[in-house]
């Protein structure tokens, strides 16, 4: 067991991953032969620019409103209509949904936020996200991890 595994996985250590930092815990990535860290059951799948109407570019940048799938306590004071700002070409595809915690839409419907316990995930970018931003990070350090 490598150390990050050691402390994550074991020790519980909390962890939030933005942008690669959350692709990286996938099994697996288009982007790439090598695996992730596999924490979660997921590829890093490209986005089909024939199925993104009006922005047929990527990557995918600016603001972006979101979808919560469940309550949790990391989005008390999140404003879902604000959003967050997104800037990748690439998204996080669960195969577990029980682990999707927001969903966004550019194309189609994609997952940008996941959560396992102490494990969170976002493929937005948080410090880029004005309030919204400072209510997540403050909202992860208060959590209760046990």
């Amino acid at each position: 067991m490598i150390l990050l595994d050691k402390l994550v996985l074991k020790d519980n250590v909390p962890v939030l991953g933005v942008c690669v930092g959350m692709q990286i815990m996938a099994a697996n990535s288009d982007e790439g032969v090598l695996d992730g860290l596999g924490w979660f059951d997921a590829t890093v799948k490209l986005f089909d620019e024939n199925k993104i109407k009006n922005k047929p570019k990527l990557p995918h940048m600016g603001w972006n409103e979101i979808n919560p799938m469940e309550a949790n306590p990391i989005l008390r004071n999140i404003n879902n209509e604000q959003g967050f700002y997104f800037l990748h070409s690439y998204y996080f595809e669960c195969n577990d949904e029980a682990d999707v915690l927001i969903q966004a839409y550019y194309g189609h419907d994609f997952h940008c936020a996941i959560n396992k316990g102490h494990i969170y995930g976002f493929q937005f970018h948080p410090e880029k996200s004005h309030s919204n931003g400072i209510n997540l990070f403050k909202n992860f350090a208060e959590l209760e991890v046990c």
